[in-house]
């Protein structure tokens, strides 16, 4: 899982009040895997549980209950994405063990999720906390909320499922779920140019065994300089000469643990500091509709992901992290 891990740079019981104060200094916006919520919502257990239902029916995420979402003035647009604006401590009778057992008690499920929550303690009254729950994709969907509602997460809201969606979700039970996880693991500035590996990992999250996964990516606006681990093949001449790779796991089969499996360990070089590279992948297997995607990130992203790595923090990419790079 890791999402909390991924979100800030390290294991959970190294994150502290300065590392929530840090996030809320950036000014991150919640999106599809990220979520601010008042202390309040702990005497609201209703919404709590549609809230962690919408995460067990997404994609998984992090709820963190301590930092107070902004309030939207008037000239400000229904659709501006949420940031968080202070810190606000959860009472002294909301132990870690207590907000767990408000979420399972409200949760309709199966099998039970594996929900985290972690706390980041006041250290100026260590009985008051902030709570970082920490929530899986459902392995056993779908899950439902204490209204009787199933909900689903997507961009930073929440809504109440449909009939036919419910029916999906109960289909995929038994279907393989692929997962790429890419991943910056060194960043070099040598004579003007950036050169960086990238380690690339795929999962299967689903309810039966992946058979025949195949991925293939390009990489636009970089060079290839060479290839670690992994049965992985260079396809450039079926992409226009673009930088590109293909790999299959053919003669193995990816078996619904969640657990990665290395794909390739790729060493890159920016070729142009003006652009961006646009890595676009695709990947596919037995029983799985083909998964396409494309991340763009360029000279803003890997200074600061060089940065990040110099203090020891792992670097995700990820569509908003590569957006919010380049933007950068």
């Amino acid at each position: 899982m890791g999402f909390v891990r991924d979100l800030f740079g390290k294991e959970t019981h190294q994150i502290t009040l300065e590392d929530i104060k840090q996030l809320l200094s950036m000014r991150r916006e919640e999106d599809r895997c990220l979520q601010y919520k008042s202390p309040d919502v702990l005497r609201d257990p209703e919404e709590l549980s549609q809230c962690v239902s919408s995460f067990l029916n997404a994609e998984g995420g992090v709820i963190i209950i301590g930092l107070c979402e902004a309030k939207k003035t008037k000239s400000e647009s229904l659709d501006q994405k949420i940031r968080a604006a202070r810190v606000s401590f959860a009472p002294k009778e909301y132990t870690r063990e207590k907000v767990e057992g408000l979420i399972l008690a409200n949760i309709g499920f199966t099998s039970r999720p594996p929900i985290r929550v972690y706390s980041v303690h006041n250290p100026r009254n260590v009985a008051k906390a902030i709570y970082l729950v920490e929530i899986p994709q459902g392995d056993d969907p779908p899950y439902q909320a204490a209204d009787g509602k199933y909900y689903r997460r997507i961009g930073s809201t929440k809504y109440a499922m449909s009939h036919y969606e419910i029916g999906d979700l109960l289909a995929r039970k038994k279907k393989p779920s692929l997962v790429l996880t890419s991943e910056l693991i060194d960043v070099k500035a040598e004579d003007s140019s950036y050169r960086f590996g990238l380690r690339l990992f795929v999962a299967n999250k689903g309810g039966a065994t992946a058979r025949y996964t195949q991925f293939t990516a390009s990489f636009a606006n970089a060079e290839i300089e060479s290839i670690d681990k992994g049965n992985v093949l260079r396809s450039d001449d079926i992409r226009g000469g673009v930088p590109s790779i293909q790999w299959d796991c053919a003669d193995r089969v990816l078996h619904p643990t969640g657990q990665r499996m290395l794909i390739a360990d790729l060493r890159l070089r920016l070729l142009d500091n003006s652009k961006p590279c646009v890595f676009d992948y695709t990947l596919v297997a037995e029983n799985v509709d083909l998964i396409a995607n494309s991340y763009s990130f360029g000279e803003a992203l890997l200074k600061e992901a060089k940065k990040k790595l110099e203090k020891g923090m792992a670097v995700f990419l990820t569509g908003e992290e590569a957006e919010e790079g380049e933007g950068g």
